[in-house]
């Protein structure tokens, strides 16, 4: 199969919980700190759409444990889903 037929990666966003193309995702982990935070590049991560339906649904949502390995608490959902909305309005 040549590189340009080859389907992108998909992945499940923690949100709605539908698969997408991992491009159009952002991909999130939790620092050693225990916040949340988007990062391409280190640590185990879970992958959210940029959509406010999927930030509520995903505030809401219990048993992050799978995707992070740690228990994710709902203030620090909270506080990533405002960081996230900031850099949208900039």
């Amino acid at each position: 199969m040549a590189q340009s037929e080859r389907t992108p990666p998909q992945r499940t966003c923690l949100g709605c919980g539908t698969r997408d193309d991992q491009q159009r995702l952002l991909r999130l982990v939790v620092t050693d700190q225990g916040r949340l935070v988007v990062d391409r590049d280190r640590g185990r991560g879970g992958y959210l759409h940029r959509d406010a339906v999927c930030w509520r649904k995903f505030i809401g949502r219990k048993g992050l444990h799978r995707a992070f390995r740690v228990e994710v608490s709902r203030a620090a959902k909270e506080q990533l889903i405002e960081g996230i909305k900031g850099q949208d309005r900039e």
